[in-house]
């Protein structure tokens, strides 16, 4: 159904952007063909996650994974061969894409936020987007308080890696530049996903007729 309500999960807190990590096993993903099996053994030998132990190796590859599978070929080409403003742009996208809560926070409540002239964003204001939607989604009515605590640091932590935020102290928003290129990769996947990027309604609605 056309209307249905995606599933929030919260393995996001597992990580917040890891940029480099995301570059690096991205690399690895292309250089195998898109052969998973082969990138995680590569991953694992070369020690891409930079963790000590499997348990976490193994963790946040999971994690890498359901995000760079969120893409499709031509975003993860991009990723991997742009410049570090480009990546970040990138891995914003398949941290969205692949857990539609943060891609309802950021589209729904930052935007929000950033064009009534806040200048910032709280954990006050994702506290109440997240108390909202329980009553959208009832499987945040299972989630504990430290970890509700959990996915705030994660977000606002993802917010300041990806550079929508200054930094998750002030909350300060700015908007990201994004050239034709990336927009046009963007507008091809789908055009709702430039609001990750505070791009308003009419701006997605223009482009989306440009790039048609």
């Amino acid at each position: 159904m056309a209307n249905e309500q995606p599933i929030y999960n919260m393995s996001f807190t597992a990580g917040a952007a890891m940029l480099n990590e995301t570059h690096a096993v991205a690399s690895v993903l292309l250089d195998c063909d898109g052969d998973w099996d082969k990138t995680k053994e590569v991953t694992f030998k070369e020690n891409l996650m930079l963790k000590d132990k499997a348990s976490s190796n193994a963790r946040y590859f999971a994690l890498m994974k359901q995000r760079l599978e969120a893409l499709n070929n031509e975003e993860l080409t991009m990723l991997v061969n742009s410049t570090v403003s480009v990546r970040r742009l990138l891995v914003l996208l398949a941290i969205c894409k692949a857990h539609p809560f943060i891609y309802d926070f950021i589209s729904e409540v930052v935007r929000d936020r950033f064009y009534n002239q806040y200048e910032r964003i709280s954990y006050a204001d994702f506290n109440e987007f997240y108390n909202e939607n329980k009553y959208v989604h009832p499987e945040l009515e299972k989630v504990t308080e430290q970890t509700v605590s959990k996915m705030r640091q994660v977000i606002f932590r993802i917010l300041e890696q990806t550079e929508i935020i200054e930094d998750s102290d002030s909350g300060m928003l700015r908007r990201p530049y994004l050239s034709e290129d990336v927009e046009r990769l963007v507008v091809k996947d789908d055009p709702k996903w430039l609001a990750i990027y505070l791009y308003s309604n009419n701006e997605i609605n223009n482009l989306a007729d440009l790039y048609a």
